[in-house]
């Protein structure tokens, strides 16, 4: 098996059987430091790539039984932390979460000066709610390999945004005033748009929501959904979030909504007019185009408007895709769920 793996590997100057176990061992394996190249005939390596492969498969009750074995065995030092950080991933798949926590703590301790595992750790804790723990080990791991300030930048704007959300402004404005950013990130601007509202700084939190909505017109829908709740959404208001946003559809959607419920249907049509011209497409806001016709008796308009969208498609759903990894959901996050990439989500329109 492994002498096929080498003649299929040799043919593609990029990779080499070495690199393929290296990825298929560790999730972050180019922070892991220090790791020598895997010998390919040694028995161990085999076993460990069969325990990770089950893993993919979802059989993680085979594949802890393999690692635990392993980890009786007579290992060397790079071997023994490849063990216990697959043990502690497994543990983690399979729902193990206390022994996953154990694993990686032990890891801790035998390698204190490897990120990963401080790295896992964190995962572990901001998936159970413990923001500042997570913190804590992040800015460790950070310390150790600068790769994962970029995940500690973002955990500590997810912990400000929990305390603006639990009253504690004040611990807020202490973590963003001590933030290092490297570059502009839209979640650092909806937390402080939320943080300018939160203490009455209505004028600063709608500008921080402009900002990011500038910076990420795609994701323009969280953006107002915190100017909905801290502001008044006037007219005026809505027109300059369509324009920031480069007629994205949350916010043209919100500006029809705006038009419909004070009954000026023409304003609703004129923006939604602008939004097919200028090539978009949104499903809902076709439905809502529709609706609107029918209610002001145009309805030969909706048989003409019908028969183009068939034309055009069978069926098309507006959906978000990770640029990271692929992964596609209906529902934005900040985080990608599959990946655990920050803010990779884009809208995506799909036949």
């Amino acid at each position: 098996m492994i002498d096929k793996l080498k003649s299929l590997f040799s043919k593609e100057k990029r990779f080499s059987v070495e690199t393929y176990l290296k990825k298929l061992s560790i999730n972050r394996h180019d922070l892991i430091k220090e790791i020598s190249d895997v010998d390919v005939d040694s028995p161990v390596n085999a076993h460990l790539t069969l325990a990770i492969l089950l893993r993919e498969k979802g059989e993680y009750y085979k594949s802890l039984k393999i690692l635990e074995k392993l980890k009786t065995e007579n290992l060397s030092e790079d071997e023994k932390k490849l063990v216990v950080l697959n043990l502690a991933l497994v543990y983690r798949a399979a729902g193990f979460i206390d022994r996953a926590e154990d694993a990686l703590k032990e890891g801790i301790e035998l390698y204190p000066g490897e990120s990963f595992f401080y790295y896992e750790l964190a995962q572990l804790k901001k998936a159970s709610g413990k923001l500042e723990e997570a913190v804590e080990l992040l800015e460790k791991a950070v310390k150790l390999k600068e790769e994962f300030r970029d995940d500690l930048i973002h955990t500590k704007l997810y912990l400000a945004n929990r305390y603006i959300d639990y009253g504690r402004s004040d611990k807020a404005f202490r973590l963003l005033r001590k933030l290092e950013l490297q570059f502009p990130v839209p979640l650092y601007y909806y937390v402080l748009s939320k943080l300018f509202y939160s203490v009455g700084e209505a004028e600063k939190g709608y500008s921080s929501a402009l900002k990011g909505i500038r910076l990420s017109p795609q994701k323009a829908s969280p953006f107002i959904e915190v100017v909905e709740k801290f502001d008044k959404l006037t007219e005026e208001k809505l027109v300059q979030l369509v324009e920031e946003s480069e007629l994205s559809p949350p916010a043209v959607a919100r500006a029809v909504k705006f038009w419909i419920e004070r009954r000026e249907n023409s304003k609703a049509l004129s923006m939604l007019k602008r939004f097919w011209e200028s090539g978009k497409f949104d499903p809902e806001l076709f439905d809502t185009y529709i609706k609107i016709l029918w209610e002001t008796g145009r309805r030969k308009k909706v048989a003409e408007e019908v028969i183009f969208l068939l034309s055009r498609l069978k069926e098309k759903r507006k959906l978000y895709k990770c640029e990271s990894c692929g992964f596609r959901t209906n529902t934005f996050e900040w985080i990608c769920p599959k990946c655990r990439s920050w803010e990779t989500l884009e809208i995506e329109c799909e036949i």
